[in-house]
């Protein structure tokens, strides 16, 4: 089975790397293709800086979600996570929360990496 959804991170960023190995941890389906945005090669591709602004993901038919939105369709395909997609899709004001976490982490993920002692490490390719 090939990946639905391409899932680009921050390869030098400690949060962003290890949140990406989580990730690959939860995904017992195989639903995601995680690739540090350096090296990615997406067709349609937004500009580098655009994706070091917000966590960014495409699925298999081209379509791209960025931020909080990304983060649910992460959600969706990781059984563990899929709870969280139906609180933040259903729930009055979860998206708007969400948003707000996501740009403030996204703004601060260098110190907070720094802050936590979290280094840039690879994460393994399936």
């Amino acid at each position: 089975m090939t990946a639905d959804l391409t899932v680009l991170y921050d390869g030098d960023c400690g949060v962003c790397t290890h949140t990406a190995r989580a990730l690959a941890r939860l995904d017992s389906h195989r639903r995601l293709r995680l690739v540090a945005l350096q090296v990615a090669q997406v067709p349609g591709m937004p500009p580098r800086d655009e994706l070091l602004d917000a966590l960014h993901v495409i699925d298999a038919n081209g379509r791209w979600w960025v931020g909080a939105s990304a983060w649910v369709e992460i959600a969706r395909r990781i059984p563990l996570l899929w709870p969280s997609s139906v609180a933040a899709r259903w729930l009055p004001l979860a998206m708007p929360v969400l948003d707000v976490f996501f740009r403030s982490v996204a703004d601060n993920r260098h110190h907070i990496s720094r802050m936590l002692g979290l280094k840039v490490c690879r994460v393994r390719s399936r």
